[in-house]
């Protein structure tokens, strides 16, 4: 009896444990793709950025390719993890919590799809892929943190499932002494080996898990909670940061916070006082000394009998100088580098609103090129861009600080003087044609240097809008222009 006793028992704990050493291959895989699904999408999002950055077609289609790649791998993940994909060795075993969390991410999904699927259909139009991009952006953070919810659940639900294996096998462990106790010494010995093998296996599972901390493709550091002292971090970390894990261990986190920004003062007093924190913007230091800003997401565990903080990092330095790059484009003319004619119209009113409460006046001159069609045609596009460049140049040297210069498009320019009258502007337009002829005869080009120009006063009481101002002053260059032209025909 005590045979058959034994034999169950024995028959119970392999039974379990090799239960749990198949669900932690499986918990570790789904983990593992779960996390695939940040990197993906933060990916898509700096490949979007990239094509309405990009430099050349071949820039632009290489980006493409790696956006639709990206794309589908992600598209397919997701799916795969809802409902399961043998290839990817996905079961799609979702526990009910799994899928309320998945339940409000399918929007946010399904929006950065579509919305890169626009952007890999559309043009080049920047303004097009920036509001691709900024649709993209809108959902991107609560998907991250929808995803990291997600992680962090798989995780627990597979630290639970470990941890009533565990005492499941402790039971059956302590069952089998007991009855091995009473039972002959022969009988004892080679049960406790193979429940010694057995131990040994699920200790080899622990250090998979181990390994799969460190290859994870977030960067991801160990602190202890109240002396935030680094007790671990990944390769993606090292790699982040530029230092060996040997440099980081034991050392405190606040050397690699940049002690000056005011996020980060914010980030230290949430952790100080233990908030959760998803995808929070800190500034931190590489090992050369460099400043580059990141993401941070902020979970409390329990390891090893400490309560230690995982942070999540992710660099977010290329997002930002794309952000910065679009911000550029929308607000500067190219070829010039003036304000671009939607910036200029919206400085021109505002200028128009602050004299209406405060009083004042202000000139807007309308510039036109002399010749720039003849200059295309007859020397070629480059010419008339040198053209171009060359007259926007010396209408920003001829100006205050505090005025305006807009190109509104083509050969059209438009000035915007600050507490200036029709005198005051009329000898400022007269410097810039002297310094635009002093160019001309220091370019020594072969076709005329010049440009005809109309001006128009605003103050509050005339009660004219911007469009209005700007066609009066046009009205007036195109009476200097013709006047230009009759004197040339008489001369």
């Amino acid at each position: 009896m005590a045979l058959a006793v034994i034999a169950v028992l024995t028959i119970a704990a392999q039974v379990v444990m090799q239960w749990v050493l198949a669900d932690q291959k499986y918990d570790s895989h789904v983990v593992n793709i779960a996390g695939r699904q940040r990197m993906l999408s933060q990916k898509i999002t700096a490949l979007s950025y990239y094509i309405s950055t990009a430099a050349s077609g071949d820039e632009d289609s290489r980006y493409r390719g790696q956006l639709d790649e990206a794309l589908k791998q992600w598209e397919r993940a997701h799916a795969g993890l809802l409902r399961g994909d043998s290839e990817l060795g996905l079961p799609g075993r979702n526990s009910k919590e799994v899928e309320d969390l998945f339940g409000p991410l399918q929007a946010h999904h399904e929006a950065i799809a579509a919305a890169a699927r626009a952007i890999l259909s559309a043009s080049g139009n920047i303004a097009t892929l920036a509001r691709y991009i900024d649709n993209i952006k809108q959902h991107e953070a609560d998907f991250l943190v929808g995803m990291s919810d997600i992680v962090t659940l798989y995780d627990r639900q597979a630290n639970a499932r470990v941890v009533l294996a565990r005492w499941i096998e402790i039971a059956l462990m302590s069952t089998t002494l007991l009855v091995l106790v009473l039972s002959a010494a022969f009988i004892c010995a080679p049960a406790t080996r193979r429940i010694q093998r057995d131990m040994k296996e699920l200790a080899d599972r622990e250090e998979d898990l181990e390994r799969l901390f460190s290859a994870s493709p977030t960067a991801l550091l160990l602190v202890l909670g109240e002396k935030l002292t680094i007790l671990h971090a990944n390769q993606k970390a090292m790699d982040l940061l530029g230092l060996p894990l040997d440099a980081m261990q034991d050392t405190k986190l606040l050397p690699l916070l940049a002690r000056e920004q005011d996020a980060n003062r914010s980030f230290l007093d949430k952790i100080r006082n233990g908030d959760t924190l998803n995808e929070c913007e800190i500034f931190l230091h590489d090992a050369v000394g460099s400043t580059f800003e990141a993401l941070v997401s902020v979970r409390s565990i329990s390891f090893s009998g400490q309560a230690v903080l995982v942070l999540g990092i992710t660099s977010i330095s290329e997002q930002k100088r794309a952000q910065q790059a679009l911000e550029h484009y929308a607000t500067f003319d190219e070829l010039t580098g003036l304000l671009n004619r939607r910036t200029g119209m919206m400085m021109l009113a505002k200028s128009m609103a602050r004299l209406q409460r405060e009083g004042g006046r202000l000139a807007v001159c309308f510039v036109d090129l002399d010749g720039l069609k003849r200059t295309n045609d007859d020397f070629g596009h480059a010419e008339g861009d040198w053209l171009i460049s060359s007259v926007a140049k010396v209408l920003m040297r001829s100006i205050r600080a505090s005025d305006g210069a807009v190109r509104l498009g083509g050969d059209e320019f438009l000035l915007i003087l600050h507490d200036c009258d029709l005198d005051e502007g009329s000898r400022l337009l007269g410097r810039a044609e002297r310094c635009l002829q002093e160019t001309a005869v220091a370019a020594d080009k072969p076709f005329p240097i010049g440009f005809s120009y109309g001006l128009a006063i605003y103050t509050p009481e005339n009660d004219a809008t911007p469009d209005e101002l700007i066609s009066a002053a046009d009205s007036r260059m195109y009476r200097a222009k013709q006047e230009k032209k009759r004197l040339r025909s008489a001369s």
